[in-house]
């Protein structure tokens, strides 16, 4: 019986780092910092502080900057409306609302809180009409300065009229509170 001999040849299997072939990646933000990680949509190479995570995978904040672009319609005095808008309906509605819960007492507080959201849900539909039921990115903001400026002048306003600075009393500061962030999570 004839015996083959054969040769057991050792092959050597480099392991290497996965991108080591074509060369180190570096975020394009972060230029300092290394990564294996690019954008599903763009093939930027990103690191994990740039990375957005959305349904689909990870993408660079320019690409979901760009996609969250396409739901804002607002034109260019979208803004300066809202800001108007908010600033001349809250002048008015602070002082009578300041009236109001002033002869209140106590229960002020509680009428502050079963109205304060729903005068700002009214505040921002006001607001919305007024700009033609476009959203804007920076809208909110816009129209949550007007409030706050009104609401600061209302009382102003207010205590020329009575002699009080109404905003300094726990209910019209609860009726306020409620307004203003109702209507910004509205708007938002």
């Amino acid at each position: 019986m004839e015996r083959a001999e054969t040769t057991e040849t050792t092959q050597t299997i480099e392991l290497t780092e996965p991108g080591a072939a074509e060369g180190v990646l570096f975020c394009a933000n972060h230029p300092t910092v290394e990564t294996l990680l690019r954008c599903n949509k763009c093939g930027k190479p990103i690191c994990l502080k740039c990375a957005v995570q959305t349904p689909v995978g990870y993408r660079c904040r320019e690409c979901v900057r760009q996609q969250q672009d396409v739901y804002f319609n607002a034109a260019e005095w979208d803004n300066i409306i809202a800001l108007g808008v908010g600033f001349l309906v809250t002048l008015v509605a602070t002082p009578l609302a300041s009236a109001i819960l002033g002869r209140m007492g106590f229960f002020g507080i509680f009428i502050g809180l079963f109205i304060g959201a729903s005068a700002g849900g009214l505040l921002a539909q006001i607001i919305r009409r007024a700009v033609g039921r476009r959203r804007g990115r920076y809208l909110p903001f816009f129209a949550l300065a007007g409030i706050s400026l009104g609401v600061l002048l209302g009382s102003f306003v207010s205590f020329l009229l009575v002699g009080v600075f109404t905003l300094l009393s726990i209910p019209m500061l609860v009726f306020a509170f409620l307004a203003i962030t109702t209507a910004y999570q509205i708007l938002r």
